[in-house]
């Protein structure tokens, strides 16, 4: 397998109070990793050193952004949709179509996990930690969602209530609640730790019942708090015709937290039909988002507040599966469905 390395430019923090030295307009790649099989999510470590990526192959892969040098991470016997850190940067959390959570050590090169458990029967659809590290969130095709003890994987609590599988979870900012949501785009509050379902917020709008083939398809491909908590993002699809073949459209909801209400629609403009896979806050304000089309390519989206189209679209070679951002707020990795993953700068080339 072959693998180009990225430019010798290494990730900066961001000055506080300060805009960040970034134009979406002048976004462009500037590297791209390769693997051999359709990659299926992605994040990059909290240091910026890393970015992992899971496959098709059921293997997670972990390439240094600075040298290219990639370590395969094995241990789940099914893909890897969902990824995340604890908040010291030593552990990276996956939850596995196999119904497992792993932990692995982000910078061990050992490629094994340090322990795995079984999270749920069925599909482990998701793993979201709590900004304290304390506790981890997962939920599955058993229509659970479940809280676990993040330093031993021991149960804390266990949340029924979903009537299709739940597809992503995540902890508020402020650690008392948590929110889920499934594919019929029913999203669910939950108090922390105890698992009382404190109440409902319709997000009808991203219902993906396929008529034809009577299937659920809809619900939250990505998920996405503010830092200050109050606007929680989900991303997926809506006006779905025939899922199956990829008749339907990408759609990012913004909900009001206070409100518990869907505050605006984020769609895409022209004749893109597909899945928003992947969906990020911008620190100088602005939504990006990520997503494959039903001929195969992709894209990446940008909006500005309160504008429900994009004012920026960068095309992507294939389909984009994922989104996550460098610790730096400059730069963009996107997995791809023809094995790459790529690296986009949100500057100018000379920047």
């Amino acid at each position: 397998m072959n693998e180009a390395s990225p430019k010798d430019n290494p990730v900066m923090a961001p000055v506080p109070g300060k805009p960040l030295p970034v134009d979406p307009t002048k976004t462009h790649q500037i590297a791209e990793f390769k693997h051999d099989r359709a990659l299926t999510t992605c994040r990059i470590d909290p240091t910026g050193r890393y970015v992992f990526a899971g496959a098709e192959d059921l293997n997670v892969y972990r390439w240094d952004l600075k040298t290219g040098k990639k370590l395969t991470l094995a241990g789940h016997e099914s893909w890897v949709r969902s990824m995340t850190f604890s908040p010291d940067g030593i552990w990276l959390l996956t939850a596995g179509w196999d119904g497992r959570i792993g932990w692995w050590k982000i910078d061990s090169d050992t490629g094994q996990p340090d322990r795995m458990i079984e999270a749920h029967h069925g599909s482990a659809r998701w793993v979201s930690v709590s900004r304290d590290g304390r506790l981890l969130a997962s939920c599955g095709n058993d229509l659970f969602v479940r809280i676990w003890n993040a330093e031993n994987g021991r149960l804390v609590a266990e949340m029924t209530g979903h009537k299709r599988h739940p597809y992503a979870v995540a902890f508020h900012p402020e650690g008392r609640q948590l929110v889920s949501e499934d594919l019929m785009g029913a999203i669910k509050v939950w108090s922390v730790p105890d698992g009382k379902e404190l109440q409902s917020i319709d997000a009808g709008v991203m219902t993906g019942y396929d008529n034809k083939f009577a299937a659920d398809m809809g619900g939250a491909r990505d998920m996405q708090f503010t830092a200050d908590g109050r606007t929680l993002a989900c991303a997926g699809i809506t006006n779905v015709k025939n899922s199956f073949a990829g008749v339907q459209d990408p759609i990012v909801v913004l909900v009001d937290w206070k409100a518990a209400k869907i505050n605006q629609i984020l769609k895409v403009a022209g004749d893109f039909q597909g899945v928003a896979w992947g969906v990020r806050f911008h620190p100088n304000g602005f939504v990006i988002g990520a997503g494959a089309r039903q001929n195969g390519r992709g894209a990446i989206w940008f909006w500005k507040p309160q504008q429900p189209e994009p004012f920026h679209t960068v095309a992507l070679k294939k389909g984009g599966r994922g989104l996550d951002m460098t610790p730096d707020a400059r730069r963009l990795a996107v997995p791809q469905h023809d094995g790459f993953l790529r690296l986009y700068q949100m500057t100018a080339a000379s920047a």
